[in-house]
């Protein structure tokens, strides 16, 4: 979208969403993550974990960590920015983050 020769306005309008929608993503992952957290320190409370469980443990949450925090920003943060540059007439110029096709008006 950034490559398209639009208006200032334009811009001003899409990065405001962007503004709006990371700040409501970070506090929903804050959110997601610190419950998280509590609910698997309640779940261990009593539990003598080595280091192998805790490798697992660790992994597995790592894993869990990578995949909400994609869902939530495609869902919160994409959406909304996707939705704004279509209403604004440019929405054959926008992509999700992380998709590798190339739509810009510059490439050859």
């Amino acid at each position: 979208m950034f490559d398209v020769k639009a208006p200032r306005p334009v811009y001003d309008k899409v990065n405001g969403t962007i503004d709006r929608q990371n700040k409501l993503f970070y506090a929903s992952a804050t959110a997601l993550h610190a419950a998280s957290f509590m609910y698997l320190s309640f779940f261990f409370r009593y539990r003598r974990v080595s280091l192998v469980p805790t490798l697992a443990i660790s992994a597995a949450y790592y894993i869990f960590f990578e995949n909400a925090n994609n869902i939530m920003y495609k869902l919160i943060v994409d959406r909304a920015v996707i939705r704004e540059t279509r209403n604004l007439g440019f929405g054959a110029q926008v992509q999700p983050v992380g998709q590798p096709k190339n739509r810009g008006l510059n490439f050859a």
